[in-house]
């Protein structure tokens, strides 16, 4: 299973898992972490620490600039894409809304200053108000990458940071069960683990070490146990070289939780209807966007 195919099925995943609580209806628990969406986010960050390490490492000096082109041709569109469909749903008048998209979107782009509303968008929604959930997780990716650069990859400080992250995060959940109710301690938890797993990527890759199909396949099998501990190994255990012909896992991820939400106001949110409904925007992004700005990027491009 190459990195691709994970990077696919760890954003259908998170489409899954929203479209329970969209619809309004109860989180699809799961053992290990709290949900298929947090499992599919950590897949997420543990690929990305292991090839954005790898990134870094070729080329220092156009790291950052890579890292940019991957992110921001891709979300920007997202972003402009659904103010402009959102327009037609709000209830909003167009003096009201047009100001706030135009700030939606600039705000989202910079990635710190998010926001998730717009003026009388999916205020009869299961998840009032919400346009687009998993921003937060694009912002502290970058957060992770700006600190690998920072930290210039330096194994030493890669392990410690993995450290760290692991100890503030078995912390929190040993101590902590309710860390999800404040957005202090959310903030903090939901930082520390995508980190432990972003980093440990890093760490493996560090390391000059695969680990073996049958570590990978073990420590699969005992994610109901470890949790995220398992992951790093699983799913570089697992991967195998390869790409896909299209790479649909990052349109999928960021276009799916609006059209999730238009789904569930019209009543007919599910599983099915939520994939039908992103694939074509996900096609888009990717050959109309995102492999278009690849093509910008400074350097070889590695065979993984």
């Amino acid at each position: 299973m190459n990195f691709d195919l994970m990077r696919l099925i760890a954003a259908l995943l998170v489409v899954v898992s929203h479209a329970f609580p969209l619809a309004g209806d109860p989180p699809l628990r799961i053992v290990g972490v709290e949900d298929l969406g947090a499992l599919g986010v950590s897949i997420f960050f543990v690929i990305s620490g292991y090839l954005v390490t790898a990134s870094y490492l070729r080329d220092p000096k156009t790291y950052l600039l890579k890292r940019v082109l991957r992110i921001e041709p891709g979300l920007i569109a997202s972003l402009v894409v659904t103010v402009v469909l959102l327009a037609f749903v709000t209830t909003a008048p167009a003096a009201e809304y047009w100001p706030a998209a135009a700030l939606y979107v600039l705000r989202n782009a910079l990635l710190y200053p998010v926001t998730y509303d717009l003026p009388g968008v999916f205020a009869d929604a299961p998840m009032a108000g919400v346009v687009n959930g998993v921003l937060w997780t694009l912002r502290l990716e970058f957060t992770f990458y700006l600190v690998l650069m920072l930290i210039r990859a330096r194994p030493a400080a890669v392990y410690g940071l993995a450290a760290l992250c692991a100890a503030v995060w078995l912390t929190m959940r040993l101590t902590m069960p309710n860390w999800a109710d404040e957005t202090l301690t959310r903030v903090v938890f939901l930082a520390a683990r995508n980190g432990l797993l972003f980093f440990a990527g890093a760490a493996i890759l560090l390391r000059d070490w695969k680990p073996p199909l049958w570590l990978g396949a073990a420590s699969a099998l005992s994610f109901p146990l470890l949790g995220p501990l398992a992951l790093p190994t699983a799913v570089l255990g697992l991967a195998r070289p390869g790409k896909l012909p299209a790479d649909l896992s990052y349109g999928v991820y960021i276009y799916a939780f609006p059209l999730q939400q238009w789904l569930a106001i019209q009543g007919h949110l599910s599983v099915v209807t939520s994939i039908l409904a992103v694939t074509p925007f996900a096609l888009a992004s990717w050959f109309l966007v995102e492999k278009p700005a690849l093509r910008l990027k400074p350097g070889p491009r590695p065979a993984w």
